[in-house]
């Protein structure tokens, strides 16, 4: 007897654990827990902590790649890349709508259900909405977490892969930690972010061998 090929992708578990913990927080934030104001009073302060004018040039400079019209033209930059070297349609479309979709609508959607004020500290850069979940962390997670997994998937094991997959971390974790530096969110909106970004993800790269065949 032929066993069934299964439906089932391990990045649907991962997506779902991600949601859970994510869901965590966002009760944390929405009910003023004593351990999110804690977590978000102690990881500030100790970033803060170490400020000096190299560190504020440095976050002000790096914030700005988990913007809109940074993300955005890369997002374009590399879905026209792919395309035009590896014609592959299906896949370059898959990208641009899982960035679309996960750090613009999802986030606003979710930012409007909490509708947490900012921090109250001095902000070095201008930054107007709600805070939770950060869009920043959230959107660098999506579209260059996305980006590093069709590295690796189209480069496979490859060194170039693995130097992408690295440089792709280091930078959603510093734009992370730029939106604290800076003053315009609490750590629980960045923690927040990265999991539902990632649990958005998660579920992009499940769907993706059914949506890219």
């Amino acid at each position: 007897m032929e066993k069934k090929d299964s439906n089932y992708h391990p990045a649907f578990l991962i997506s779902l654990v991600l949601f859970l913990l994510f869901c965590t927080i966002a009760f944390g934030v929405q009910s003023n827990a004593n351990w999110i104001n804690s977590f978000d009073q102690s990881i500030t302060h100790s970033i803060l902590s170490i400020a000096s004018e190299k560190k504020t040039a440095f976050f002000v400079f790096i914030t700005h790649f988990g913007g809109v019209p940074i993300m955005a033209i890369l997002v374009l930059l590399f879905s026209f890349f792919v395309f035009l070297k590896f014609r592959k349609l299906k896949l370059t479309i898959w990208y641009i709508l899982q960035s679309i979709i996960g750090a613009g609508a999802l986030n606003v959607l979710v930012k409007l259900i909490f509708q947490r004020e900012r921090p109250t500290i001095e902000h070095l850069i201008m930054q107007g909405g709600f805070s939770f979940p950060s869009g920043h962390a959230m959107g660098s997670m999506i579209c260059y977490g996305g980006l590093a997994f069709l590295i690796f998937y189209l480069y496979k094991k490859s060194t170039l892969s693995f130097i992408i997959v690295v440089a792709t971390l280091l930078l959603i974790l510093f734009i992370g930690l730029s939106r604290i530096y800076v003053g315009v969110h609490f750590p629980s909106d960045v923690v927040g972010g990265y999991l539902l970004g990632a649990s958005w993800l998660a579920l992009m790269i499940a769907l993706f061998p059914k949506l890219v065949k």
